[in-house]
């Protein structure tokens, strides 16, 4: 066995955490990548792959992968120790909220659009994950240590980088009880009729189009999963643009609920994301309207500042 190599490193964090784009820096100085999802198989077989790289003579050796566990890291630091070679744990800070995020620019990145549950069941593709995944690595996730075996865990900060093409802004709105009421029997409406435009909406929306924002409105919609049509939303959602004056972009989640299986309902991140890849938004100069508090985290989670529909049509 060629005994040349120097280390060992795990590279782990979050599904869609960004640790793709940092083990480029590692193989940019030398280190050897070694990926289960460019592989396959399941983490232990990974170690085969290891000793075929220290065989191989390469000094450094990068394994990227999620390793929530202290029992999926458990074959390879015994490899490593086995082999006398040093072992170093890179553990991620990427929250889960902007791994959810990551997860929804990459899928409307690939596909233009956010996959449907199923489609997301159906594939293949471990990148095209369902909302479950992080939540099941959010329960399970185990703090690497030196106790199980590592000879160093650092600590690297998530930073997100936004290209020169994101440049423009936006004003991201919720629908009910931010631009509108409902005079029907529900406190949504169920037709165009129980429509009603709230106060000063028109006169503040105004300044800030002569200001250059995009107007574009997210919706949850949760009378869909009371029986309400599509249909009969879409119609709602031309009433309320008809009775503003403005032709205001909308997109909404038509899932039925529970459990909760798409990244388009708020407080999640997938329709601002597609507005964002859409239109080059860069999230921090962007203004998010609602009143819910799924609203509010839902543009935290994104980096969008949020106001409140009665302080900011005050």
């Amino acid at each position: 066995m060629n005994n040349m190599t120097s280390e060992i490193m795990l590279l782990i964090g979050y599904n869609s955490g960004g640790k793709s784009t940092l083990v480029k820096d590692y193989v940019d100085q030398g280190a050897f990548r070694i990926n289960r999802d460019l592989l396959g198989g399941n983490l232990d077989n990974l170690c085969s792959h290891v000793l075929t790289a220290i065989n191989d003579g390469h000094k450094s050796i990068i394994l990227d992968n999620t390793y929530p566990t202290v029992k999926s890291r458990e074959s390879i630091i015994a490899l490593a120790k086995s082999n006398k070679i040093p072992i170093h744990c890179l553990w991620l800070q990427t929250s889960f909220e902007d791994a959810q995020f990551n997860a929804c620019l990459r899928m409307v990145k690939k596909h233009g659009r956010l996959l449907t549950p199923d489609e997301m069941k159906k594939t293949k593709d471990p990148n095209d994950f369902p909302p479950v995944a992080l939540f099941t690595y959010r329960k399970n996730f185990q703090k690497p240590t030196t106790t199980e075996g590592f000879d160093s865990v650092e600590k690297i900060n998530f930073v997100r980088q936004w290209t020169d093409e994101y440049v423009n802004k936006a004003l991201f709105l919720d629908y009910d009880g931010t631009l509108r009421k409902s005079v029907g029997k529900e406190n949504w409406p169920e037709k165009p009729s129980d429509v009603e435009i709230l106060p000063k909406r028109k006169e503040v929306l105004q300044k800030y189009v002569d200001q250059g924002y995009r107007l574009l409105g997210i919706s949850n919609q949760s009378a869909i999963a009371k029986g309400l049509s599509i249909e009969s939303v879409v119609d709602c959602f031309e009433k309320t643009n008809e009775l503003l004056g403005y032709k205001i972009e909308y997109l909404f989640c038509p899932h039925r609920i529970p459990p909760v299986q798409c990244f388009c309902r708020k407080p999640s991140v997938g329709l601002l994301a597609l507005f964002i890849q859409k239109y080059k938004l860069i999230p921090r100069d962007c203004i998010f309207v609602g009143d819910m508090t799924t609203d509010a985290t839902c543009s935290e989670r994104a980096g969008v500042p949020f106001i409140h529909a009665d302080v900011f049509f005050a």
